[in-house]
């Protein structure tokens, strides 16, 4: 089962960020981070300001509020636009 999340987090530097996860079987398996007009994706793990680029905590029961679930539609269209700003 594939689960897909959003959520607002700080990054290591200490700026306002969002975060979309995908799990598989509660495994962290792609991360984007949007910060300001800064996309990132966890095919690098980590970045020298941002910090991780994915999570290293396995999905855990009610770490998640059902409002901060979205669809893998959503997801992948994230992960597309990120993937693109990467590649500009």
């Amino acid at each position: 089962m594939t689960d897909y999340f959003t959520l607002a987090i700080e990054t290591a530097d200490g700026r306002d960020a969002v975060a979309y996860y995908e799990f598989v079987e509660t495994v962290p398996t792609r991360q984007v981070t949007n910060v300001g007009d800064e996309w990132h994706t966890s095919r690098r793990d980590f970045h020298p300001v941002i910090g991780p680029l994915i999570t290293d905590q396995f999905l855990q029961p009610g770490e998640f509020d059902e409002e901060d679930r979205i669809s893998a539609e959503e997801f992948e269209a994230v992960w597309e636009r990120a993937v693109a700003q990467e590649g500009a």
